[in-house]
């Protein structure tokens, strides 16, 4: 009779464990940056004149933003952030000329799949001109 009671907990073990992975997956599948230019933490001689951000997954191209702000908290980009056509895992924006100083750089992704939505930011650095 306890050979009956064992296939009925082998049964419901699995359920929990299947959830885990489903949820698992589910935070998995979220865009997220893998490579942009200029990098995280650059220090750079020049100014760029666009910052570049490839990510893990297609995104959507209504609800994902691409942003450059300087430390006094000023946009500093030209306002054409945008996902590529042509690569819909990549965005890019264009800059103003940019002075020495730390820039921020403030990314909001829509998942073209499942519509979820990742932000975060990360900085570079322009330096000064040595003399």
């Amino acid at each position: 009779m306890q050979a009956c009671a064992s296939p009925l907990r082998w049964r419901r073990a699995p359920l929990p464990a299947l959830a885990a992975l489903v949820l698992a997956a589910t935070a998995w599948a979220h865009a997220s940056p893998i490579r942009s230019s200029p990098a995280p933490n650059a220090r750079l001689a020049r100014p760029p004149a666009r910052v570049q951000v490839w990510f893990n997954e297609e995104l959507a191209t209504q609800g994902s933003k691409l942003s450059v702000w300087n430390e006094k908290g000023e946009q500093v980009d030209r306002g054409d952030g945008k996902v590529s056509l042509d690569n819909r895992a990549f965005m890019e924006v264009g800059l103003k000329p940019l002075p020495p100083g730390r820039y921020t750089v403030k990314w909001r992704a829509m998942a073209d799949d499942d519509k979820a939505v990742t932000q975060g930011e990360f900085t570079f650095t322009v330096a000064a001109p040595q003399k």
